[in-house]
């Protein structure tokens, strides 16, 4: 089965995790069926201790239970295969390269699903948007390296390989990059002025909140943002911090969250340390 999948193009393989992706099994309807199970072991062992193991009514009970078992190792065996095709994706793309079979459109949805949980059509890399080969036609060697580079630390951050994107969370957390960054994040998109309305502190100016955005999409060695004619959005590495270490609750993160009008649910630090990358202070 392995030899076969590591044969495969990285589109079959694409197509195949986007259909698993498609069926995958409800986290509800297993549940439903793990409950179901428990609940008839225990009639069974209720009928059995009272009536007798030959009872027809064991007996149908003990059916029943063999059923139920199957279906809950068929509903955990469907669970487990785009978990596996995940991870062979993520495999691949630790060797990623602007190549026309990485940037098929297809690719790029199971590359994006995979690190950020949703088919997105594009990925947002260094202030760079790239959909499909012609995007890339025109982009110098350094634009290009930097891009194959962060993908591929997305995937080997996904599969636990490196700590450079986590990184990154760890230089925004706790400091005043972070109210910026979550405020993006539950706007999707904003300018500086639709940041600074939504900034707890009434004492800070534009002009700080556009250097605090400024500084960390220029001066670290990820950028987490996704910035257009003054417009900040996060970048595919903002969106995957967001999922993967911004997204825990935390109660010194009440204060912020209501400062944004409970906007920023869902995307709250971790509390962890902050670490000096490169450019210095937030001002």
């Amino acid at each position: 089965m392995n030899g076969e999948n590591s044969e495969k193009s990285i589109k079959e393989l694409s197509e195949e995790y986007l259909s698993a992706v498609e069926t995958k099994v409800d986290q509800e309807e297993l549940a439903d069926a793990k409950s179901h199970l428990t609940e008839l072991q225990d009639r069974h062992d209720r009928f059995k201790q009272e009536y007798g193991e030959s009872d027809p009514a064991t007996q149908e009970l003990e059916e029943r239970v063999s059923e139920a078992k199957k279906r809950v190792n068929d509903l955990e065996k469907a669970q487990q295969i785009p978990e596996e095709f995940e991870e062979q994706i993520l495999e691949r793309a630790t060797r990623f390269m602007l190549t026309e079979e990485w940037l098929n459109p297809r690719v790029i949805e199971a590359l994006n699903q995979a690190l950020i949980g949703e088919r997105d059509s594009a990925l947002l890399i260094e202030e760079t948007e790239v959909s499909d080969q012609d995007d890339v036609s025109e982009l110098d060697e350094l634009t290009r390296f930097d891009f194959i580079d962060v993908v591929r630390k997305l995937a080997m951050d996904k599969l636990g390989e490196t700590d450079d994107v986590k990184e990154i969370w760890d230089s925004i957390a706790d400091t005043t990059k972070e109210e910026p960054f979550k405020i993006v994040a539950s706007l999707g998109s904003a300018t500086p002025d639709e940041v600074l309305e939504r900034i707890e502190d009434d004492d800070v100016k534009r002009e700080t909140i556009r250097g605090r955005l400024k500084n960390t999409a220029s001066r670290m060695e990820i950028n987490p943002y996704f910035r257009e004619n003054g417009v900040y959005g996060l970048s595919t590495v903002g969106r995957y911090i967001t999922e993967e270490y911004a997204e825990t609750s935390d109660e010194t993160d009440c204060e912020t969250s209501e400062s944004t009008g409970g906007k920023g649910d869902g995307q709250t630090t971790l509390g962890q340390k902050s670490v000096t990358k490169r450019g210095g202070s937030d001002d």
